[in-house]
């Protein structure tokens, strides 16, 4: 957020993406025609327009942001629904007006933002302190130019949680170094574990894991290509 800062002082007002997999993005216009941050002599004001539970607030980062950043002041407006939110994201970018310093942006309208909006958007290409953004993650915020409208917010890392005394009594492994062999680098195999888990469990009816499809997202997020290739061809049909 310390680019954010740099920006709005060149009169850009930014807005911004974040989301299940995330942005942060820059809107550029007439900073009258915004009803976000302003400036009052040392002291800063930044709006932010986010949606749903993104983490952001309830994970205290702007208040520790406003602690490392005396006089500046975080001000955010939690929308409930995303769609609700993006349409009247819309409406205001189209308007020119009412636009927050930072808007969050569900990675799913990135492509939308990239190829029929980018010139609503602040540039963060060669920003100091965005370096540390990776590569993969900016490119879906990138414009076919080399704009870069957004900041990835996140990069949706996954992690297998599991009861420890559950798999003792189905016979499995405890230790987690020892689980996460169990299935290393297989789908397959952790569909498999799941099988003998179910076999074995001694103690109940106790499913092995959440839902189908969190099952199903985890596998087809976990390769770096899901329905389409780099050229935006479909290959659902190929890709195992």
């Amino acid at each position: 957020m310390g680019t954010l800062g740099s920006l709005r002082r060149r009169a850009v007002a930014t807005a911004a993406a974040v989301g299940a997999l995330s942005l942060v993005v820059g809107c550029s216009g007439d900073s009258d025609s915004v009803t976000g941050g302003s400036k009052d002599g040392d002291k800063v004001t930044i709006t932010m327009g986010l949606f749903g539970v993104m983490g952001i607030k309830e994970t205290g980062l702007l208040e520790e942001y406003e602690k490392q950043n005396p006089g500046v002041t975080i001000k955010a407006e939690i929308a409930g629904d995303e769609q609700t939110y993006y349409t009247a994201l819309q409406t205001k970018l189209a308007a020119g007006k009412g636009l927050k310093d930072i808007q969050g942006i569900e990675i799913g309208r990135a492509k939308e933002i990239t190829e029929t909006q980018a010139d609503m958007f602040a540039d963060f290409a060669g920003v100091a302190g965005t370096d540390h953004f990776l590569p993969w993650k900016q490119s879906q915020i990138t414009t076919k130019d080399g704009k870069v409208l957004g900041l990835g917010t996140d990069i949706g890392p996954m992690a297998v949680c599991y009861r420890k005394d559950y798999f003792e009594k189905a016979g499995l492994p405890t230790d987690r170094e020892e689980v996460g062999k169990l299935w290393e680098g297989d789908w397959k195999k952790y569909v498999e574990v799941g099988r003998t888990f179910k076999k074995d469990f001694k103690g109940g009816d106790v499913a092995y894991t959440d839902s189908a499809s969190g099952l199903f997202n985890a596998m087809v997020y976990g390769y770096p290509e899901q329905y389409y290739n780099e050229q935006g061809e479909l290959i659902y049909d190929k890709n195992p």
